[in-house]
């Protein structure tokens, strides 16, 4: 309550200045990274949209102002104490922010997570459907498959008399009843009350103890322990003793050896009718696949058996994991991640069936949330079951219909968290976040749209309309024109990007878009919602039907549906569908790896058997993926620019990630004067000593720890931020030293190096890119998702790049060979005028002779396709069908096409 106090006060504690701009944030002077000095005010509880070109500053104002300076308002909440163990965000560049709520910032990044994290833990299902199973599973012997019954005194008698049978020769066979099970504390009153009452021993985590030389456990941790009645070996009449310990254990107990490792559980509740075994009562962590009680003993819960090099074997930490070959699926459980107990246990349901079917825990997380509610509405119970169920439903009912609001209704709830894109993992937050009943937020949202198929988009829009409703802001960074249109307000910021961007070109109403597109010129917003893009840009098509093929016959990966998939070589393909049909499945996760395997190993044609034998494909399991792959022969290599992020490191700039810093070094070392000096390449890192600044470590900046505030970064005084010493600014290549060379933007680096045909290729297509803005040693902590998307892409494209070999006709038959481009999605983060260039970037590789295959939604890449495949006709099981291959025209005629209606506009 105090915190929430400190809290509220902190952020009324600008109330008098906001009397006259009630239900405003108020931003004045704000000059963050590009942002030219504006002001701007954000209304509070609407819906407000973001625009503008990539790196115009759309980000720059959401998440590094608004979310950070909220952020850090918060944390100064915090005693001066607990704020020195948190990393806190710096005050923004900006000379008032005012009446800022709290703020939750639900960002586009791709889900890391553990290797253990699921759809449904991240979603809390999974921990809801634990307790169910606990509560109302019904236990099977893992063995037979018999369901369990209640037993007699007797029935459980004669199993302890059969035991003392079996274990004659025993120094001791202690009958122990369990007390605590899973309870955190020290347990010093429990041993007490056991000495008081006559016990002499108990077994505590697996260890017996003299209760006279008990010492208190770990508080903090949980703890299991049984109270020692008697020795079986000295009884002559064990019955008393029997009854005793099912009453203190509540119906269950145990038999220990001499050493305490318990050799047979006996209960009244939970026998096999057939065997007479018995097994101990359920708890929630033995459905725990991050728990020892739970997890399968061979794989500890990740579903698949690591094989690795250089790590110990069965090593399952991160290091070892680095070293991974490839895993396969865990032999013992299947990928159930569960032990043989806790996948016996069922729940029956009827599921609009006549008979009742079964489920264990790992079949109902292999549903869609869908499926998986109809199974839990349709549960088959008694009367307790039912008031056990009326508790716990709600919630999970809750979290399934979310995931149904924000278009992921096709997901797996064991799909892994990793393979997540970057927009399925922001929605998931998002749902999350529609679950909390929150008010009086202001969420900060970027791009919640990517990977959304356009008829996913408007229940996107209905569930942010519900967050608004409840009484949340929504600064959403955006650049779709229906969430647009959707908005209470939209500011659009440009003009340009980068340096030419940062200024305020339009903060109004959506219904005034329309007025400002006569008024507003230099809007690149406006001026696409105005005219939009002509297809095909080039006028025509290229001739997909007469072009050599890639064909994959009867692929079946996952959804697939054994369908027969072709690929035009040279030309540019695009394959669309609703999210979850199988595009990526299909594109990224057996197309690349299989084309790429084929192109190595020089075949003509891959089997099926002979990729599943090779391990080609990841997490294929022990079937096929596809019949056969042809056409590999047409390449030199593949090339797949998928949408893992890039390191961002305060070190890594644009030129050392896609390699043009190796090659200036290089040249900057072969210059007479560095020759004469004895300077390497290494000379004029700034990552190492030699020619770096030694103040700042070569990082131009200097960080100056302030303990309980936050960090303060000042530039270094010694080298004025260039992060080198004097010595290397003395050498000069055609008047530049290698820090104004690192200064330059990519558009005049590639006028500076029309010497070098290498540099100058690699800065020209970071021109084409849309990235000559950018300088070359621009830290990449500073760019945009959409800048970043692009870099990695040229960065893929440098790799490619003829040799000088190759470029002479010396490369022999592998010369005339082009590559096969294969992108994911790579219009996440543009705005309309970046996919414009992203197109005329593609089209120039398919001129060349390049084959460039995309998985997309975007419908002006979909509307530019030589070849368009559609995927359908729906998420999940239900989809993996060919609904369509050919030219985009023809799409347009099929009537069960979800992609059609969208398209039909633009063709």
């Amino acid at each position: 309550m105090q915190l929430r106090m400190l809290f509220l006060k902190k952020y009324s504690m600008n109330a008098k200045d906001d009397r006259s701009d009630a239900g405003m944030i108020r931003l004045r002077g704000v000059r963050e990274h590009n942002l030219k000095n504006i002001d701007l005010d954000i209304p509070l509880n609407e819906f407000v949209v973001v625009t503008g070109l990539s790196g115009s500053g759309k980000s720059t104002l959401a998440f590094d102002v608004v979310f950070a300076e909220g952020q850090r308002r918060f944390m100064e909440c915090m005693s001066a104490y607990a704020r020195q163990f948190v990393e806190q965000l710096p005050r923004p560049d900006a000379d008032v922010v005012e009446g800022l709520p709290p703020t939750v910032a639900i960002e586009q990044r791709v889900t890391r997570g553990s290797a253990k994290s699921t759809v449904a833990t991240v979603t809390e299902v999974a921990q809801y459907l634990r307790l169910l199973f606990a509560k109302i599973g019904i236990m099977h012997n893992p063995r037979t498959g018999t369901e369990l019954v209640a037993g007699s005194l007797d029935t459980v008698a004669r199993r302890v008399k059969d035991l003392m049978g079996r274990h004659a020769s025993a120094k001791a066979l202690w009958l122990a009843a369990p007390v605590v099970r899973n309870r955190k504390g020290h347990h010093g009153p429990l041993a007490t009350w056991a000495v008081e009452h006559g016990f002499e021993r108990m077994r505590a985590d697996g260890v017996l103890v003299e209760l006279k030389d008990f010492k208190p456990l770990d508080r903090y941790k949980e703890h299991d322990i049984e109270l020692v009645l008697c020795d079986l070996k000295q009884e002559t009449d064990f019955s008393g003793a029997l009854r005793k310990a099912l009453e203190l254990g509540k119906k269950s107990c145990v038999v220990l050896d001499a050493r305490g490792n318990a050799l047979e559980w006996f209960s009244r509740e939970r026998i096999d009718p057939q065997t007479g075994e018995a097994f101990p009562e359920l708890d929630p962590k033995d459905f725990s696949w991050n728990s020892p009680r739970g997890w399968c003993p061979s794989c500890h819960g990740h579903g698949h058996v690591v094989e690795t090099w250089g790590a110990r074997e069965g090593a399952l930490n991160d290091d070892a994991l680095a070293d991974v070959v490839s895993s396969r699926l865990c032999p013992e459980c299947r990928g159930a991640r569960l032990n043989p107990l806790s996948r016996a246990v069922t729940v029956k349901s009827l599921s609009g069936k006549k008979k009742a079917a079964e489920y264990s825990l790992p079949e109902l997380l292999a549903m869609s949330p869908r499926d998986l509610m109809e199974a839990l509405e349709n549960l088959d119970l008694d009367a307790r079951g039912k008031a056990i169920v009326a508790r716990v439903l709600p919630e999970i009912r809750s979290r399934l219909k979310f995931l149904d609001d924000v278009g992921l209704s096709y997901l797996s709830l064991d799909r892994a968290s990793n393979t997540l894109s970057g927009g399925e993992a922001q929605r998931i937050r998002l749902a999350a976040q529609l679950g909390s009943n929150l008010s009086g937020v202001l969420y900060v949202l970027d791009e919640p749209s990517i990977g959304l198929h356009p008829s996913d988009n408007a229940d996107l829009i209905r569930s942010l309309k519900h967050l608004r409703d409840r009484g949340n802001g929504l600064l959403v960074v955006e650049h779709d024109e229906e969430t647009m249109r959707a908005a209470d307000r939209v500011i659009d910021l440009g003009p340009g990007a980068g340096t030419q961007g940062g200024k305020i070109l339009f903060d109004g109403a959506p219904n005034d878009l329309d007025a400002a597109l006569r008024e507003v010129s230099d809007s690149q917003t406006l001026k696409f919602l105005r005219e939009g893009i002509v297809h095909p840009m080039r006028g025509k098509r290229r001739d997909a039907k007469r072009a050599a093929k890639i064909e994959v016959r009867k692929a079946s990966l996952r959804n697939l549906k054994n369908e027969d998939f072709v690929f035009p070589v040279g030309c540019l393909s695009v394959v669309c569908g609703v999210s979850g049909a199988g595009k990526s499945t299909l594109v990224s996760d057996l197309l690349a790896p299989a084309l790429s395997f084929a192109v190595s190993k020089k075949l003509k044609t891959l089997s099926g058997e002979q990729a599943l034998r090779e391990r080609v494909i990841e997490d294929e399991g022990e079937t096929v993926a596809f019949e056969t792959l042809s056409g590999a022969e047409h390449f030199r290599k593949v090339v797949v620019v998928s949408q893992e992020p890039i390191g961002k490191t305060s070190r890594s700039t644009p030129a050392t990630y896609i390699g043009a810093f190796d090659i200036i070094r290089n040249v900057f070392a072969s210059l007479p004067e560095s020759r004469m000096r004895g300077h390497s390449a290494g000379f004029f890192s700034f990552n190492t000593k030699g020619g770096r600044c030694e103040t700042c470590a070569g990082a131009g900046s200097i960080k100056l720890e302030m303990n309980f505030m936050p960090d303060t970064t000042v530039v270094c005084e010694d080298c004025s931020g260039t992060r080198y010493s004097s010595a290397v600014e003395d050498i000069r290549w055609n008047g530049k030293n290698i820090a104004e060379v690192l200064g330059m933007t990519f558009a005049e680096a590639a006028e500076f190096f029309s010497f070098h045909k290498k540099l100058q290729e690699i800065c020209t297509l970071m021109t084409e890119c849309g990235l000559g803005y950018l300088t070359l040693g621009q830290s990449s902590p500073t760019l945009s998702g959409g800048e970043s998307q692009r870099l990695k892409l040229v960065s893929e494209l440098v790799t490619a790049l003829p040799s000088w070999k190759e470029r002479m006709g010396k490369g022999g038959a592998d010369a005339v060979k082009k590559n096969c481009y294969i992108l994911e999605e790579p219009t996440i983060g543009l705005h309309q005028a970046d996919c414009v260039k992203l197109l005329n970037l593609m089209h120039r590789l398919a001129d060349e002779g390049h084959t460039v295959i995309v998985v997309e939604h975007h419908l002006d890449v979909i509307a530019e396709a030589d070849w368009l495949i559609e995927i359908g006709p729906v998420g999940g099981n239900a989809g993996g069908r060919l609904l369509y291959q050919g030219a985009p025209s023809g799409l347009l005629k099929l009537k069960r096409s979800p992609t059609a209606p969208y398209l039909q506009g633009l063709l």
